[in-house]
């Protein structure tokens, strides 16, 4: 039984472009946005350690951002964290840190790329 040539034929020409672009894409997506979001793993297990520290609910906020601060200059985090993404609230359940920050980079034209990062932990007693 003999088939037809149109039938043998592989991925036409728009297909593999569109994969390309595609592809494209994802890569410019992973390169603008990666070095953040690894960050955010950075300033997340730093806050998390902070957080768990002996004591940590019996310090003012100003001790607990020197820590941090201290960590951060230890991890190289300059960008995007500052001081004022950092809360302190209390409840009867006890005293808890919360961070919560943006992060906004250019895409395409006028298309921007925005990651919104929160982070609550429950401050050691």
């Amino acid at each position: 039984m003999m088939t037809s040539r149109r039938q043998m034929q592989g991925a036409g020409v728009l297909t593999v472009i569109a994969l390309l672009l595609f592809a494209l894409l994802i890569g410019t997506f992973v390169l603008t946005m990666g070095k953040d979001y690894m960050q955010y793993w950075t300033v997340r297990s730093i806050v998390i350690d902070v957080a768990k520290t002996p004591g940590a609910a019996e310090r003012t906020p100003h001790q607990i951002w020197n820590e941090i601060e201290r960590r951060f200059t230890i991890n190289s985090i300059y960008d995007n964290v500052e001081r004022e993404n950092f809360t302190f609230e209390e409840d009867g359940g006890g005293r808890y840190m919360l961070l919560s920050y943006e992060v906004r980079r250019p895409f395409f034209g006028n298309l921007d790329l925005v990651a919104n990062f929160n982070r609550r932990e429950t401050l050691a007693p």
